[in-house]
């Protein structure tokens, strides 16, 4: 009997050290880059070092703790963060309107996808908004954070050449497969050691470490709930949640549409007065937590990530403070490398389907940055893309590549 119980015990060890080891590796990712997108677009919305730290205090810690519920009940690994997208549509809302405007417009969000999950339309929207068409507008809106790779590369060379060479290097490695750990944190281990070697050090002072959540009266103003909740929306139906749906239904588990744009949200209902983006099924994340292990305790994993973003999250004013004082360079580089991947996956969706003609009119109608009647070129391009796929590429869309 003692013999069948050492037996026994090594191997749910070994299993308990493989989800938290993936758990570990999906919290380093969405902790690092997407943070520092976070801490971009908090600092062109001009937003305090409180606030800051309540926005991260919510994306963190109360999507964990929601996440830690939602996956132990469905034994499923559900693990929800914000939209990295939506991040990059608060900076001009806030500076045209406030942050109160950008706080009414998540709400507004929620209050819609409650009622799509609730009534199904979900699944009738999803037939009249061509995926190419949102890809465009990703690669749109992700493209200047890219950019800002190369301009922050040739003012700190030194810093550059170490991320991007050790970024490219662990890519080369992992189209291989023989890559020892993600090329995204191995950038932004070589970033921190040339940092470190550079004479920089982090001045800590006496500050709080604890987060300092701060509830924001929302206002609704109706042109920034027009500029921003169309873009947002899609982003968040089509692109996120739709990639995290395909992630958990292409390893066995049943992910329910309804259920998850339902979950979306509660989620971004109870994030939203902090201060923090929607909330959406974190797509690379999960798919982290999806691929080792058996498809019945992959949920563990999503618990113990859960956990761990809970930690980050209690501790968000010393997590934001370290980011805010590192190098701009620093955090432009790991914040533009972050969506490397995703440009060019929305380049390759975009422009290689059947309606490449939409895909370019949106394309460009939101790089322009085009504005009328106080709405942004996103929603325009948005719906100059279906104008144009509908009326000119009619007879395509049914045959494109959907999620």
């Amino acid at each position: 009997m003692a013999s069948r119980s050492s037996s026994v015990g090594p191997g749910v060890e070994h299993r308990w050290f493989v989800y938290l080891t993936l758990a570990f590796v999906s919290v380093a990712f969405s902790a690092t880059g997407p943070v520092a997108i976070i801490m971009t677009a908090a600092r062109d919305a001009g937003l305090s070092a409180q606030q800051t730290s309540s926005w991260l205090f919510a994306a963190l810690a109360v999507n964990g703790v929601s996440s830690i519920f939602v996956s132990w009940r469905t034994r499923q690994p559900l693990l929800f963060l914000w939209t990295i997208p939506g991040t990059l549509f608060v900076a001009p809302i806030v500076s045209h309107y406030g942050f109160g405007a950008a706080i009414g417009t998540y709400l507004f969000c929620a209050a819609v996808l409650i009622v799509l999950g609730v009534t199904n339309l979900v699944a009738v929207l999803d037939k009249w908004v061509p995926m190419p068409v949102v890809m465009a507008m990703i690669a749109a809106l992700f493209l200047k954070y890219v950019v800002d790779v190369v301009h922050a590369s040739v003012s700190a060379p030194l810093v550059g050449a170490a991320m991007l060479g050790v970024f490219f290097l662990l890519t080369w490695f992992e189209q291989r497969g023989r890559c020892p750990l993600p090329p995204i944190i191995g950038a932004l281990l070589a970033g921190a050691i040339t940092v470190s070697a550079s004479g920089f050090s982090l001045h800590s002072g006496s500050g709080a470490w604890i987060a300092t959540p701060v509830i924001v009266l929302p206002t609704f103003r109706l042109n920034a709930i027009a500029e921003m909740a169309v873009p947002m929306l899609i982003t968040m139906l089509f692109v996120q949640n739709a990639q995290g749906i395909a992630v958990l239904r292409a390893a066995g588990h049943p992910a329910s549409l309804r259920g998850i744009t339902v979950a979306s949200g509660i989620l971004t209902a109870l994030t939203a007065p902090f201060g923090a983006c929607p909330s959406v099924l974190a797509g690379p994340s999960n798919a982290i937590l999806v691929s080792a292990g058996t498809r019945g305790k992959h949920y563990i994993g999503a618990v113990l990530a859960g956990v761990m973003f809970v930690a980050i999250g209690l501790f968000a004013t010393a997590y934001a403070r370290l980011l805010a004082t590192l190098p701009t360079a620093f955090v432009a580089i790991i914040a533009g490398l972050a969506l490397l991947r995703v440009l060019k996956k929305s380049f390759v969706a975009a422009f290689s389907s059947t309606v490449p003609l939409s895909a370019l009119v949106v394309f460009v109608v939101v790089l322009s940055g085009v504005s009328f009647f106080g709405i942004g070129s996103a929603f325009w391009g948005v719906l100059a893309g279906c104008a144009v796929c509908h009326l000119i590429e009619t007879d395509r869309p049914a045959s494109s590549p959907r999620r």
